[in-house]
């Protein structure tokens, strides 16, 4: 019996010990491709406004990240689905530091395929099907494996503050801008810095919201979602209307549907 139960123990180790070099293997062969150093933010945002962006994802208290690695990566997957699995009915949503994480890796990522790609490339059809459908796979399991590592890499080496920079910087604000810094001239004709806090919340409003909804096309929809901004970012809207603060407001010829 005793040596039944060291064999057991034996080979459960083993199989823990192979699984966990298979997954550092998984993300070494990820992180191959990745730059030295990973592309960041072009500047630094201000405190403040950093803070109202992490309440917006749901964030309280300091900001922070948690660092990632090849085993607590998947785990942290496997408990998340646990959860869905043991209450399928409740609304699931990922914590604030791992949706700020996955943002900042997503335009992490785009950004470093735009550097890699060339200034032209001439589109070449091979007629071999087979050939083709391979090497789309072979692309599909790179990008996989890379996008991971990608992940887990920017947890382990950048700040939260720097990946909040990332966000605020390649966000889509609408009105074709990209950045809060395109988005603050466009909207109110003033840089980032000169923003009062309810008019950096109206920006990241557009953000966060289900589809883009035009704070002067739409207002009425974008009443309803700003005043909930301003409720997680712990400000208090105007009485009356809560639109009146932002006066700034750059008006735009509207779509007619």
């Amino acid at each position: 019996m005793d040596v039944l139960l060291k064999w057991l123990l034996g080979s459960a180790f083993a199989l823990i010990a192979a699984l966990c070099l298979l997954l550092q293997g998984l993300y070494w062969y990820g992180a191959r491709g990745l730059p030295e150093p990973l592309p960041g933010p072009s500047r630094q945002y201000p405190d403040a406004t950093r803070v109202l962006l992490w309440k917006q994802f749901g964030g309280h208290g300091e900001i922070s990240v948690r660092k990632f690695n090849a085993i607590t990566y998947p785990l942290t997957g496997l408990a998340f689905g646990a959860r869905y699995l043991l209450n399928p009915s409740e609304e699931l949503q990922d914590p604030a530091d791992v949706r700020v994480l996955e943002i900042a890796s997503n335009y992490t990522g785009d950004l470093i395929e735009r550097q890699a790609k060339p200034p032209s490339s001439p589109i070449v059809h091979d007629s071999n099907a087979g050939s083709n459908a391979e090497a789309l796979r072979r692309h599909s399991y790179d990008w996989y494996f890379k996008d991971t590592a990608l992940f887990i890499k920017l947890s382990r080496e950048w700040p939260a503050t720097r990946m909040l920079d990332m966000v605020l910087e390649h966000a889509d604000y609408g009105r074709g801008t990209t950045g809060l810094d395109e988005a603050a001239h466009a909207y109110f004709g003033a840089p980032a810095e000169r923003l009062s806090q309810l008019e950096t919340v109206a920006l990241l409003t557009m953000k966060f919201a289900p589809g883009y909804i035009d704070p002067y096309c739409d207002a009425t929809d974008f009443r309803a979602h700003f005043v909930a901004a301003l409720a997680k970012s712990d400000l208090a809207a105007v009485e009356g209307d809560p639109m009146r603060p932002l006066s700034r407001l750059k008006p735009i010829a509207c779509k007619t549907h």
